[in-house]
């Protein structure tokens, strides 16, 4: 009889043991996860790809410090990505990921280069490179593989936010594009002007092609692609072909030759 309660006092306590056992396990791995430093973020790094992305990537590290520190288990991913976008809105994605225990890791792509822009003001006059958004990527300097555009205005345009709509960027590329396919002729440089909203496309051969922005391009170059029997733009001396106007019949052309 005594033997078999010590065999049951001896069962209930394993029981317990291992019961204790078990809920030690869960309690360091909760303390492990919720309250050691195991799992806290020491460092954000950034997989660049490039020497500007680099110079970014510096900028989105010093921005994102808040994060160390903070638990890895409970980071926020996709606030992360909305932070980053919203700051620089010259990056077209991002991508964040985590790196066990301690590393938040960052990697983004940009809006390709697309144009070069001079702009010329009363106090000063500024070269720069931009993407496909407007936004610069190099500053006092030009890149010969892309086309020159020239916008003129009073005060400086800020560096800082886009200098020029996603859209008229997409149009006066666009224009010097179909241009240069349909009349075999090189754009050598744009002007844009942003009040009458023009676009002016000078050609090699030294003359204007003058667009209204807020219609087709296409559809004002087909005028001067059928006036061709008429004006010869290929031998002619000209100082510029107006295709801004609309007639009665929609083919009016208004053009100067040189003197």
């Amino acid at each position: 009889m005594i033997q078999i309660i010590r065999a049951g006092l001896s069962s209930k306590f394993m029981k317990l043991a291992k019961l204790l056992a078990i809920t030690a396990v869960i309690v360091f791995g909760l303390y492990s996860l919720f309250f050691s430093n195991y799992f806290s973020v020491t460092e954000i790094s950034i997989e660049s790809t490039n020497e500007n992305q680099t110079i970014i990537g510096g900028n989105i590290v010093n921005d994102l410090k808040e994060y160390k520190g903070k638990n890895i288990l409970f980071i926020n991913k996709q606030e992360i990505q909305a932070k980053v976008q919203k700051k620089y809105p010259e990056i077209d994605s991002v991508q964040v990921s985590t790196d066990w225990p301690k590393t938040i890791v960052i990697s983004f792509s940009e809006f390709p280069i697309v144009a070069n822009l001079t702009n010329i003001s009363k106090e000063s006059t500024k070269k720069y490179i931009i993407n496909s958004v407007g936004y610069v990527i190099q500053k006092d300097t030009d890149n010969t593989s892309f086309p020159y555009i020239k916008i003129k205005t009073d005060a400086p345009l800020n560096p800082e936010s886009a200098l020029i709509d996603k859209n008229k960027l997409e149009y006066i590329l666009g224009s010097a594009k179909y241009f240069t396919e349909k009349f075999g002729m090189k754009i050598v440089e744009i002007e844009y002007m942003p009040i009458p909203r023009e676009v002016h496309l000078r050609t090699e051969k030294f003359f204007y092609i003058w667009l209204d922005i807020q219609k087709p391009y296409e559809d004002q170059l087909k005028k001067l692609k059928k006036a061709l029997v008429k004006i010869d733009i290929y031998n002619e001396l000209l100082e510029y072909i107006d295709l801004r106007i609309t007639g009665e019949s929609g083919e009016k052309i208004i053009y100067k030759r040189r003197k």
